[in-house]
């Protein structure tokens, strides 16, 4: 198969837990590409069901000498320790990361490396996504090659959906981070746009649909996994340590984190990580606008980032 494969420049890596019913549909939309050659990795993520099993019985089904599937086990827990497990794997000069409950267009894996090619210096190739929620409802997954940082911390333009880069800048940034078990996609992208990398926004309709589940790791509450989202803000600060301005985006973050807390009805939390994100800040002026993003997200109304913005800048 290495003769046929010499050729092969992306990899597609999709860590994989307790999916052994839902993960076929992405795999076969893997399957579908009409990018060739095309390496797959997979990773089980220490599944309790037999979704170990479902993988390896897909690769028997559809692998061949330009379709090259790997399947690997990652004992640690965790979507950040499952990638970086296949990211150790990968050879090809460009690396798509992928879920295990996603889909994405025939044409997908092409796109994205014409982008590389109609774009030479590009580190970081992003498309717009579409998504779906539990309910039906479609939405939109925007990808941002602008205001990077803030529409990643606000918006989660570098959900792992949205782009492919280089296999390099992944490891020259120092992959995924196992302390991270929530808004790691998030915390990697901060790192990334650390090391100046070139983006390029893709056009066209979305050629990806996220499939939102009950189960995602949000779930309905975020206070209900607090010490997950605090840790993430608190990795993200130590990332961007020495730039002021980043630190006082993350800042604001926990502010409406407090807010989407006081939503939930968990006031106690609110008020805690309000005072958390207020000892960080030390410009009254800041320190009222993160007040004013818990009362505003706290009642439910939309936006507070957008509306606040320009006093960021």
């Amino acid at each position: 198969m290495a003769e046929e494969m010499r050729n092969c420049r992306l990899t597609v890596v999709v860590p994989v837990y307790n999916r052994a019913e839902r993960v076929l549909a992405t795999l076969d939309s893997l399957e579908s590409q009409s990018l060739r050659p095309l390496k797959i990795v997979l990773v089980d993520n220490n599944s309790t069901d037999n979704t170990l099993q479902a993988l390896l019985d897909w690769k028997s089904r559809v692998e061949t000498p330009i379709f090259e599937v790997t399947v690997l086990e990652e004992k640690q827990p965790g979507a950040a320790a499952a990638r970086n497990r296949g990211l150790a794997e990968v050879t090809t000069p460009f690396t798509m990361f992928f879920d295990s409950d996603d889909l994405m267009s025939p044409g997908h894996c092409q796109r994205s490396l014409e982008g590389f090619d109609m774009n030479p210096d590009a580190d970081i190739v992003g498309w717009d996504c579409e998504a779906v929620s539990h309910s039906g409802k479609m939405l939109s997954a925007r990808f941002s090659d602008r205001d990077v940082v803030w529409d990643n911390l606000f918006y989660g333009s570098m959900a792992t959906q949205r782009y492919a880069a280089r296999t390099a800048l992944f490891r020259r940034a120092g992959g995924w981070n196992p302390l991270c078990r929530g808004w790691d996609d998030v915390e990697l992208g901060l790192r990334l746009f650390s090391l100046s990398p070139k983006i390029v926004r893709l056009q066209g309709p979305p050629t990806v649909r996220i499939i939102l589940t009950p189960d995602s790791i949000t779930g309905d509450s975020f206070s209900a996994k607090a010490a997950v989202w605090e840790n993430a803000l608190d990795l993200m600060t130590q990332a961007q340590a020495s730039d002021r301005r980043f630190g006082r985006y993350i800042n604001f973050r926990r502010a409406l984190l407090a807010g989407d807390y006081r939503r939930e009805g968990a006031a106690e939390e609110s008020l805690r990580l309000l005072a958390v994100a207020q000892s960080n800040e030390s410009s009254l002026f800041f320190r009222m606008l993160n007040h004013l993003a818990v009362i505003y997200r706290g009642v439910g109304l939309p936006g507070i980032s957008r509306l606040l913005r320009p006093f960021f800048r």
